[in-house]
């Protein structure tokens, strides 16, 4: 642009200085092209042309499947302008004790793709769909942003999940849940049921007569718009145990892990009846480590008796096996219980023929969930869901805890104890007992809140007043640190030397962010967070957790001209963290650039100004003579002075404290570039020669250029350099002087 700028200039000064050396007829009429309208040429048809892209726009549709795939959730958005990748954020949540889902904050995504060269990405959640996996509970949000690191375009913020255009909402297509199956109901047949599955165009049945994979196989297909099936016994299967599973096949063609295993049979003509008075004698949290079941005795003459024991729990309900034919009516369960859970039993009379030893089972016991006198027990269990917040009073924090499993039981009295210790693995002694629940009443979450004395970690166990029995205690938890301190990031910084670093795309070295520990404090580590604006959009830029005072970004689509704003979170040991320096001066920083860039940067200045001045556009080439002098747009001046010179012409604009930009349009953070000094020119009647002079800058990048080897050729910048030296804040030298291409900033 320097070059278009002058040559236009000189073009017409030097028509004007050979009219007043020369007057042979001849030269204006072989020399001089007096259409002065070719002349009449204005720096706006030049200068201005579309705006450049910078920052890329968000996608403005986000898509993710919602139980149509039993292993993956596949994600679409729409294309977005001049993108060349995207990069794909994801949060995984879960529901809480009222199976309720919070919508996920910045601090819940991290990133599973970070260069996708289409508008679509399947996630493989679960490579082997299994019946129970857990994932299938879950809800997970994906957020997209546009990228080109290529061309350096800064990328652009993440979708929004709280649009519901881009919400970004998947999840798992799970197996059918609940199924169940006649366990003695019906001499001549079994009845499978299930819930139905959303978007299901059918179901397929399986059955085998063991519990494995392999021993089962497609049974029957029926249409979706059933939710039961009812198996024919033939005679010689009556008695005989059936395993059966369900899938859910869709539209699509996906089809559904399959349920957990339903046990059937049907009776035979002599079946025994089953157990009564079923009950889990020790069920209200009277016991850390065991339920015990009792029966009454079945008795049926000829037969030998035995009895064997299942079970369902409140998390699960497919029949487990906990005791196959003993001779008992107690049974004791310890296999793999769970705290927190509640359990429910099942009886079951097997009747051996003391003559030909044939086998007759009964029914299952009326002793279910949805039986009037159901077999339930569970142990006694801390709370299952423990956190720390923070108090109104700066000496303690808030506890919050789930009620213990059982505490609606009215014959079941409760108290809490806490447990505090300064160490994760230290002891842990008990520093309060909560016994006036009355006064503690549940919140709208279901939790108890509890004010209490600071400490490093606690945690917490229930203790069974009538049975003066206390549980285990219950998971760590511990306090979010507090902020960090003195979070403060570079700004054109040399890092202790820019020889050691490597600048991006765009030419921007990397920024150091530094702070301190909370005082008194000392977190386990910390993430750091970056976005353009100060109070929305940040996302975390390190991968494994900071254990150190400072963290260098190495920001790949960093552009000059741009603040960026750091959060730095503080850790606990549990790698559990929501405290983040606020935003202020300190905080917001960016990368030194190299000099080629900061010419280019500080060329907008120089063109949008010489775009104000009015001489050198006038169409009569002798109006061009003479002086004018402009103002800034925020501060300062530039002088514009062309004369003859001999057979030449002489140029000078000189500028004083000249600004037009502010940094990022923004007033509050500053002047962008400020310009002190002169870009003069010297040229002979062939239009060459040679500018000259020294521009000092201050504002975002201070630095200074010199124009003294710029070489003019034809009425045009044709050759030469520039020496530019890039300066920090405080005036010390980051680029020392260096050739600039006179090429540079003509892009």
């Amino acid at each position: 642009m320097i070059k278009n700028t002058f040559k236009n200039i000189l073009k017409g000064l030097l028509i004007c200085s050979a009219l007043f050396t020369t007057s042979c007829y001849n030269w204006y009429e072989n020399k001089i092209d007096m259409d002065t309208e070719s002349l009449q040429i204005n720096l706006n048809d030049f200068m201005y042309e579309t705006p450049a892209i910078t920052e890329l726009s968000s996608p403005s549709q986000v898509l993710a499947s919602q139980g149509l795939y039993s292993g993956a959730i596949k994600i679409h958005w729409n294309a977005v302008p001049y993108a060349r990748s995207y990069r794909i954020e994801r949060a995984i949540m879960q529901a809480d004790s009222n199976g309720l889902y919070a919508t996920p904050e910045d601090g819940d995504f991290s990133v599973i793709e970070k260069f996708v060269y289409s508008t679509t990405y399947q996630d493989t959640v679960l490579s082997n769909p299994l019946t129970d996996s857990d994932e299938y509970s879950y809800k997970y949000y994906y957020r997209v942003s546009a990228e080109n690191i290529k061309e350096g375009y800064d990328p652009s913020d993440f979708t929004d999940i709280n649009n519901q255009n881009t919400q970004g909402l998947g999840w798992l297509l799970a197996p059918p849940k609940n199924i169940e199956a006649w366990k003695g109901k019906s001499i001549d047949s079994i009845k499978i049921s299930w819930d139905p599955v959303p978007n299901a165009s059918q179901y397929q049945i399986y059955r085998g007569t063991k519990a494995s994979q392999i021993a089962m196989e497609l049974f029957d297909q029926i249409k979706a718009n059933k939710t039961e099936y009812l198996n024919e016994i033939d005679e010689d299967e009556k008695g005989q145990e059936f395993y059966y599973q369900v899938r859910a096949l869709l539209p699509n063609g996906a089809l559904s892990a399959p349920t957990g295993f339903a046990l059937g049979y049907s009776l035979t003509a002599h079946a025994p009846s089953s157990p009564d008075n079923v009950q889990v004698i020790n069920g209200k949290s009277q016991s850390l480590d065991n339920l015990k079941i009792s029966w009454d005795p079945v008795e049926k003459e000829g037969y030998t008796i035995t009895y064997s024991v299942y079970r369902t729990s409140s998390e699960s309900s497919i029949y487990e096996s906990v005791k196959q034919r003993t001779n008992d009516t107690t049974c004791t369960d310890s296999n793999n219980l769970k705290k927190g859970i509640k359990y429910y039993y099942y009886v079951q009379t097997i009747a051996c023929n003391n003559t030909d030893s044939s086998i007759e089972k009964s029914a299952f016991s009326a002793s279910g969930p949805n039986d009037t006198n159901p077999a339930v027990g569970w142990l006694l269990s801390p709370p299952s869901s423990c956190e720390v917040t923070d108090s109104t009073d700066d000496e303690k924090v808030k506890l919050r805890w789930t009620p213990a499993v059982g505490y609606d039981d009215e014959n079941t009295v409760f108290n809490y104890n806490i447990y505090a210790s300064q160490t994760l693995d230290g002891e842990y002694s008990c520093i309060e007992t909560i016994s006036d629940l009355a006064s503690l009443p549940l919140d709208s979450d279901n939790y108890y809140s509890y004010d209490i004395i600071k400490n490093n970690f606690y945690r917490i166990s229930t203790f069974n007043i009538t049975e003066k029995l206390e549980s285990a205690l219950g998971n760590k938890i511990a306090p979010c640190p507090s902020a960090p301190t003195s979070v403060t990031a570079s700004k054109t910084s040399d890092l202790g030397g820019l020889s050691n670093y490597s600048y991006n795309t765009n030419e921007v070295y990397p920024v150091r962010i530094s702070w301190k520990a909370p005082e008194n404090e000392s977190p386990s580590g910390y993430n750091i967070y970056r976005s353009t604006k100060p109070d929305s959009a940040f996302r975390k830029i390190n991968d494994d957790v900071v254990k150190d005072f400072t963290f260098l970004d190495e920001n790949e689509t960093a552009r000059a001209g741009t603040i960026y704003y750091y959060k730095v979170v503080s850790l606990n040991v549990l790698g559990q963290g929501n405290k983040g320096n606020s935003q202020d001066e300190n905080s917001r920083g960016y990368g030194a650039i190299t000099r080629d860039q900061w010419f280019r940067e500080y060329n907008k200045t120089i063109m949008s100004s010489q775009a104000k001045l009015t001489l050198m556009h006038k169409s009569n080439d002798l109006d061009k003579v003479g002086s004018e002098t402009i103002n800034g747009d925020i501060s300062g001046t530039l002088s514009y002075t062309a004369k003859i010179a001999g057979l030449g012409a002489e140029i000078t604009m000189p500028y004083n404290n000249y600004c037009d930009f502010y940094i990022g349009n923004n007033s509050d953070l500053g002047k962008y570039f400020v310009l002190t000094g002169n870009t003069d020119t010297t040229s002979n009647m062939s239009a060459n020669g040679n500018m000259h002079g020294t521009v000092n800058c201050s504002g975002m990048y201070p630095g200074q250029a010199v124009y003294d080897n710029l070489q003019i050729k034809g009425g045009a910048a044709g050759g030469g350099y520039y020496l530019v030296t890039t300066k920090d804040l405080s005036g010390s030298e980051l680029l020392s002087q260096a050739k600039v291409d006179w090429t540079v900033g003509e892009e």
